[in-house]
């Protein structure tokens, strides 16, 4: 288990913090299949008690102007598109996802109901 100093819901300490747990875990000789992530005493940003100056204490600016930008650039060339490095990406794919051959969403999705032009 991984305790944060205080809340965040910046990516890159999540990262960190996942990583940080994995280390403490991880034993040489052993295969590993799947693995995930449990949050626990989850709380809106805004009302969540903030650390102490000095003590641990998060750049939330930094933080949200860089996850923007993150989420720009991904929402410009598709997902994944820009993760962060520790991730565990090191080598390239060999999948991807296919968006283009999915189904129509139009059950769903207004802007993608079929129009039948008249003649």
């Amino acid at each position: 288990m991984v305790t944060l100093p205080e809340a965040s819901n910046d990516t890159l300490v999540l990262v960190k913090a996942a990583t940080h747990a994995v280390r403490k875990v991880w034993r040489d000789g052993y295969r590993y299949s799947k693995t995930g992530v449990v949050t626990t005493d989850l709380v809106p940003l805004a009302s969540s008690q903030r650390a102490l100056p000095g003590f641990g204490q998060l750049d939330p600016e930094r933080g949200a102007a860089l996850i923007a930008a993150l989420d720009a650039c991904n929402s410009r060339f598709g997902r994944g598109a820009v993760v962060p490095a520790a991730a565990g990406l090191s080598q390239k794919r060999d999948w991807s996802t296919k968006f283009e051959m999915r189904s129509p969403r139009y059950t769903t999705r207004l802007d993608e109901l079929p129009v039948i032009a008249a003649a």
